[in-house]
């Protein structure tokens, strides 16, 4: 899922207008219009929405994926992600409406690496329980969230890599809070920063180490805590986001994690 995350990263996550499947499908391809790999005199709209009458995109479970095929080899996968509230009658097998659209532009040498990130997606959404979530979800900013955590629940395909890139969008999402927000709140987005820590976990207690007083203190009253971190890869604990990047199991049943938070003042 590295180009969705690239995707989120980069601001491509829009929510989409309430007008039906073709006009979904051309504001997204004006998205992909922006993409300097396109060739110069490709039709996005007209090829997007001729793939589709050919065959419908929709995986089933309230996603679709229309696409574009390049005609270069060379290049990135690029997409473009919409979400529509409401949903919208795609004419998907399962006959579910859908909720979120995920528009890729695909370089001849990429269609391997893009039919990986189709069934990446597929698994994220049945671990974390469906589009129900997303469906359901209050703003952009929710279903940000969300899919990151799709993101997370598989990090074991996507490679360490994207970690450090989540907790840099993280970051970036943080530093970037609405002027309309309270002072304490924006001084806080402004200070938002990563922080390193570990924790140690085992039999008879779980152990937070960091310079940090304060989120010692938070984390250390979280319920669970040793179970979460066991589970990871990440999560949100005491108002940040948790990363685990590494473990190492020392005997009596010790586990030491290093972990990065992400979250005002850190």
């Amino acid at each position: 899922m590295r180009s969705i995350l690239t995707a989120l990263q980069e601001g491509r996550l829009f929510e989409l207008p309430d007008a039906g499947k073709d006009r979904a499908l051309e504001f997204l391809a004006r998205i992909l219009d922006a993409n300097p790999d396109i060739e110069v005199g490709t039709d996005t709209i007209e090829e997007v929405k001729k793939r589709e009458l050919e065959c419908n995109t929709g995986i089933g479970m309230g996603v679709g994926v229309p696409h574009i095929r390049a005609r270069r080899e060379e290049g990135d996968l690029f997409c473009a992600i919409g979400w529509s509230p409401q949903g919208i009658d795609y004419g998907s097998p399962d006959g579910e409406h859908v909720h979120l659209v995920v528009m890729y532009y695909i370089p001849g040498a990429q269609k391997n690496v893009y039919l990986k990130e189709i069934s990446t997606l597929v698994k994220a959404m049945r671990k974390s329980g469906g589009i129900e979530p997303i469906a359901h979800a209050t703003d952009l900013n929710d279903v940000r969230n969300l899919l990151l955590d799709w993101v997370s629940t598989v990090l074991g395909d996507t490679g360490p890599e994207a970690v450090a890139r989540m907790i840099k969008l993280d970051v970036k999402q943080t530093q970037a809070a609405p002027a309309a927000e309270t002072a304490p709140a924006a001084a806080a987005g402004a200070n938002a920063s990563a922080m390193a820590f570990q924790v140690l976990t085992g039999p008879l207690a779980t152990v937070v180490l960091s310079d940090d007083a304060g989120w010692v203190t938070a984390l250390e009253k979280e319920d669970n805590l040793a179970q979460r971190l066991a589970a990871g890869p990440s999560f949100v604990a005491a108002g940040r986001r948790v990363f685990v990047l590494s473990s190492h199991a020392f005997a009596a049943g010790r586990i030491l994690y290093h972990c990065a938070t992400v979250g005002p003042g850190a």
